[in-house]
């Protein structure tokens, strides 16, 4: 098959680029991939044809320039974002970048608003999404139960990368305010167009949050239709708030049926269409939307194997294939599942088993049961980079771990051995 008119993809270390890169590979589209890290493990994927270094993400400006410059060179290539950051920046930016790569963008208003947590809880309300208690710092006082999350507002262009602070207590809040404000900034391509993005939002802290998250992904059609699948975290790290290592499939029924005609409504609602990964707190019967992710996302492949490629779903939209758009989702309608699909990044999995088991912090018992439950699923598990057709990515993410840790070992021992 002679190769497609190809795709620019960024964030070579990002699960959800190596994902998409072996979609498109396999589907005959070239892919060119971009890094400010030349040792990024999506680069090594066998599906990349030409790799590339952009100016680093901390620079945005000369970013876009870069991307301008380079699709002027090479007019049509589908560009699509793989994190907060771009998905924004690509939104933003829309109006130039448009005029030289295939896009499937929203607006900046839409993306900021699913990214804005203010503004996102108050678009849920109008739709009637549940979202936990949250306030700002005007309405702090002494009715406000504990724990409480104090956080940002986004993670877009948040220079110092911190998720939040738990509080106990009013005493600890004090602190973890004064903590917030020497800590979180924004870089001015944020700040200068939303001025007040620095204030904190104050949330109420489940502990439901640490063992009960439901994921709903998929894709919104540029009229509105969605289609998409029910993922349960089981393990995150850190264990209280952190990143999903192990998710098990789940039927979209009843109750998470209509979530996706919520999530329909909310897109609808502030204007969005293209790849989405939202997460809800199951508390008792209450979903409670915690994160809305407009873009590409990190256990996407876990998806593709269940029939839904998100990839070639932006692919056939950005061209304005209604075709080949309509048959993609046809068989991402067709796909039924088994009941015994999960997503799993074994490296990880094995690496905090190990730790957590020498440190005290997971019992035999609690390590033999999850060590168990891969075998169980080591048949229908999806991988977060290992896969036996594209080995090399999965051999660059160990190696990639192993300098973090050289390099980084109180970070290290804290997200991995203490569940900080």
């Amino acid at each position: 098959m002679a190769p497609k008119m190809g795709v620019l993809l960024l964030g070579a270390d990002y699960y959800g680029t190596l994902a998409a890169a072996r979609a498109f590979g396999r589907a005959g589209i070239s892919v060119t991939m971009a890094d400010e890290n030349r040792q990024a493990r999506g680069l090594y994927s066998k599906y990349v044809a030409r790799k590339l270094v952009h100016p680093p993400l901390s620079s945005p400006r000369a970013l876009i320039d870069w991307l301008v410059d380079w699709g002027t060179k090479n007019p049509g290539t589908l560009l699509y974002p793989p994190n907060d950051h771009l998905s924004w920046l690509f939104a933003a930016e829309r109006e130039r970048l448009s005029k030289v790569f295939a896009m499937f963008s929203p607006s900046e208003d839409a993306v900021f608003t699913l990214l804005d947590k203010k503004r996102l809880h108050e678009a849920c309300a109008e739709v009637g999404i549940d979202v936990p208690h949250t306030v700002g710092k005007g309405a702090l006082g002494s009715s406000m139960t504990f724990p409480r999350l104090v956080k940002p507002r986004t993670q877009v262009y948040l220079t110092s990368g911190i998720k939040g602070f738990i509080a106990h207590d009013a005493r600890e809040l004090e602190a973890e305010v004064e903590r917030f404000q020497e800590l979180v900034a924004f870089d001015p391509v944020l700040s200068e167009r939303h001025p007040d993005i620095s204030e904190p939002m104050f949330q109420e802290y489940l502990t439901a949050a640490e063992t009960s998250i439901f994921s709903v992904s998929g894709f919104v059609t540029a009229d509105g239709a969605v289609v998409a699948r029910g993922a349960m975290k089981v393990l995150q790290r850190p264990r209280k708030v952190g990143i999903g290592l192990c998710f098990e499939g789940r039927r979209l029924e009843d109750g998470e049926e209509k979530l996706v005609d919520k999530i329909a409504a909310l897109c609808k609602r502030v204007g969005y269409h293209g790849a989405f990964e939202s997460e809800f707190i199951v508390d008792g019967d209450r979903r409670l939307l915690i994160d809305f992710n407009p873009r590409f996302y990190s256990q996407m492949g876990f998806d593709i194997a269940r029939g839904l490629s998100l990839p070639l779903l932006v692919w056939h939209s950005a061209r304005k294939d209604a075709v080949g758009l309509e048959e993609e989702l046809d068989r991402a309608r067709s796909w039924r599942p088994t009941g015994r699909e999960v997503y799993c990044h074994k490296t990880m999995l094995e690496l905090v088993l190990g730790l957590q088991s020498v440190s005290g912090q997971m019992s035999r018992e609690e390590v033999r049961r999850w060590r168990d439950w891969y075998r169980t699923h080591r048949t229908t598990a999806t991988d977060a980079v290992r896969d036996p057709d594209d080995r090399m990515p999965a051999v660059v993410d160990a190696a990639q771990w192993v300098r973090h840790f050289a390099r980084h070992p109180r970070s290290f021992v804290r997200s991995f051995v203490l569940n900080r």
